[in-house]
């Protein structure tokens, strides 16, 4: 009898330690994952706050839905004329369009809510280029994510798991937020709202843009020199002598030190040259 209730004992604890040991590990895996995925979206908010913060005066802005007359709609936020603006790829730097929308899940999963399963993607004409470097086709894909959609564009994921996607713009003018947007100036604010899988509360980030001002010039043209050097004669100068001028200077054409005619400034001439005496210097021929 005592045997058996030891054994007994011993395989309750054991059970009860096996069950802790399982639970710990499960929460373990829940919270990695958890982490993994705060992660995943912190990397797009950060990605999304440079792009917007940092938009160059050449960028335009276009919100739109899919279905014009359904409210809710999935939208695409294009973004032009932003070289920088998200660059992934083999062409970091890019002149075209980027756009950024949701498709569905190849295998139509949904979450414990019921809700299709979407991916956040990016898609630009150049992302995928049609030959490698070697110069041979690029293999396509025909079925699954990275199949061209019904107008052949191809996309990246950027952000698994997501629910829905919402984007809004605020109007300082109308004091209003709008789903859509194309406006050619930018709006001040720009909120972006995801609700990821298993998720129901959304996660909501709101991001500034830049302020253009335009500073209106003087319209006077700047000048490449002064005015002191511009005289027939020179700086400090009469007709025959200061700074190079077209009659002065240094020893040249009728001015500068002891030469042909004229020395420092005055009336064509400086020390005693060639028999030409200063204005009131000494007389003709003579050395000092």
């Amino acid at each position: 009898m005592e045997v058996v209730i030891a054994l007994t004992i011993l395989g309750m604890i054991t059970g009860t330690l096996f069950s802790i040991i399982q639970g710990s590990v499960k929460g373990a895996a829940q919270i990695e994952q958890v982490q993994r995925e705060n992660d995943a979206i912190n990397r797009f908010l950060d990605l999304c706050r440079k792009t917007f913060t940092t938009l160059p005066s050449t960028a335009t802005l276009t919100l739109a839905r899919l279905d014009p007359n359904a409210i809710e709609s999935p939208q695409e936020l294009t973004i032009s004329g932003s070289p920088n603006c998200f660059g992934f790829g083999l062409r970091a730097i890019s002149y075209e369009d980027t756009i950024l929308g949701l498709r569905p899940d190849p295998n139509g999963l949904v979450d414990q809510n019921n809700a299709l399963i979407q991916y956040l993607c990016l898609s630009r004409e150049d992302l995928m280029p049609e030959t490698d470097a070697s110069g041979q086709p690029v293999q396509q894909e025909l079925t699954g994510l990275s199949a061209p959609d019904d107008d052949g564009r191809y996309w990246m994921p950027l952000l698994p798991d997501v629910v829905t996607l919402k984007w809004r713009f605020f109007k300082e003018e109308d004091d209003a937020w709008l789903e859509e947007w194309d406006d050619s100036d930018w709006p001040q604010l720009i909120e972006v709202q995801l609700v990821m899988r298993d998720r129901v509360t959304p996660i909501r980030m709101v991001y500034s843009v830049p302020t253009l001002i335009l500073t209106a010039g003087n319209g006077t043209p700047s000048s490449a020199g002064s005015s002191t050097d511009t005289s027939t004669g020179g700086n400090n100068t009469g007709g025959g002598g200061g700074r190079p001028g077209n009659g002065g200077g240094r020893p040249g054409d009728g001015g500068g030190r002891p030469g042909d005619g004229g020395g420092r400034p005055g009336d064509g001439g400086g020390r005693p040259g060639d028999g030409v005496p200063p204005a009131g210097g000494q007389p003709q021929g003579g050395s000092r």
